[in-house]
């Protein structure tokens, strides 16, 4: 090999070195989240949307944030959403809109600016969805209405680690206190073989129960028409497990049949079975009554139908608008405004969400088959 070919080669290897450790070490160095200022007009979809539609929702993230201290910051993990006192001149307007789409369109314009958010792997994620329940019941047990709703046990506890001065990422839990020590509180399974908690009312269906629990909310219709609104108040705090999942693996289900109102209809016409598939997920959900109007989310205020979202709070803050993009089971799609309002065990991702369509069966039949890729923008303060 001549000296001249030799010194080629060495050249051009470590050029390839370079280049791999350049590669790798800016790979280390990038942030799992940055932001893309963009331009209103590159939203989809920016002035087709109804936006008109999304001011229950905007005006509820304003009254929350209002009780909040002022100069608190609303920084997740890797973006910062501002202060209350940023969002103050925006939500007093929001509070104070009487105007048409265009006005409100124009206000967004005036108090924000949109936010591509770029990841280090691809830049969308999955949107599903969830809905309010409706259960028919009765106040009283009788032949029809048999299967009990559940009020918090009598035996569960509440503790609060910071209480401690003990602080985790999750410092409080519920719990029951045995032969002087706290410990982890019983099953779906055992607590069903004895419970020790209020009854709040009856109903007909142990499946329509289990997906209540599954949503986190609902209502009971009484039979003198009357609605009961049940919203969440605690939960064993073991693992939920989707039966989805274990039902096609037993083979319960046909390929590419595991949405919601399937996996419904299966339980409802397997009634013996669907007791020992139900009793699978240890998880179990305690209720009580809600006086406030629709259900309400993590964020502390009535979800709106079509414009609130649950999101993981890692990412995005509680209360803040954004732009989403995806489509629903029927590849209609959706790219309008909505409000991080809520939150969901499975709602874990740097763009995931859970899509709030509303209460009734119509509801359930669109959220229940949602599972479709998308993004957001987020919108943050002018300051």
């Amino acid at each position: 090999m001549s000296k001249k070919l030799f010194i080629t080669i060495g050249v051009f290897v470590s050029f390839i070195t370079f280049g791999i450790v350049w590669f790798i070490f800016s790979n280390i160095n990038e942030p799992e989240v940055r932001l893309s200022e963009i331009t209103f007009k590159e939203l989809p979809g920016w002035e087709k949307d109804n936006i008109k539609d999304a001011l229950p929702a905007l005006y509820n993230s304003c009254i929350a944030l209002e009780k909040i201290d002022p100069n608190k910051k609303l920084s997740t993990e890797y973006i910062d959403f501002g202060t209350p006192l940023d969002w103050k001149n925006f939500c007093q307007e929001i509070k104070n809109f009487k105007g048409d789409n265009k006005e409100l369109y124009s206000l967004l314009e005036k108090y924000t600016i949109p936010y591509k958010l770029i990841l280090k792997e691809k830049n969308d994620g999955i949107f599903t969805g969830y809905y309010e329940a409706e259960l028919k019941g009765s106040m009283k047990k009788n032949a029809k209405y048999n299967v009990p709703v559940y009020g918090r046990p009598y035996d569960m506890v509440q503790i609060d680690l910071r209480d401690f001065a003990i602080e985790t990422a999750k410092p409080k839990f519920f719990a029951m206190i045995k032969d002087g020590k706290v410990v982890p509180y019983v099953s779906r399974k055992d607590f069903e073989k004895s419970p020790n908690a209020p009854i709040l009312l009856w109903v007909d269906s142990k499946v329509d129960l289990f997906i209540l629990q599954i949503q986190g909310s609902g209502k009971v219709k009484l039979e003198n028409g009357k609605h009961i609104k049940l919203g969440y108040d605690s939960n064993n705090e073991h693992p939920f497990i989707g039966i989805g999942s274990l039902m096609k693996e037993k083979g319960l289900l046909k390929q590419g049949q595991t949405s919601m109102p399937e996996i419904k209809n299966w339980l409802l016409e397997n009634p013996e079975k669907a007791e020992e598939i139900m009793a699978e997920n240890p998880r179990y959900i305690f209720f009580k009554i809600n006086e406030k109007d629709g259900p309400v989310g993590a964020l502390g205020v009535p979800l709106t139908p079509k414009r609130s979202l649950a999101v993981d709070t890692k990412y995005i803050a509680l209360g803040m608008p954004l732009w989403l993009d995806t489509v629903d089971a029927d590849g209609n799609k959706i790219q309008q405004l909505v409000t991080a309002q809520d939150i969901g065990k499975a709602i874990k991702g740097k763009i995931r969400g859970d899509f709030f369509w509303g209460f009734g069966e119509e509801a359930f039949l669109k959220a229940g088959r949602m599972k479709s890729t998308g993004e957001y923008f987020i919108f943050l303060p002018k300051k």
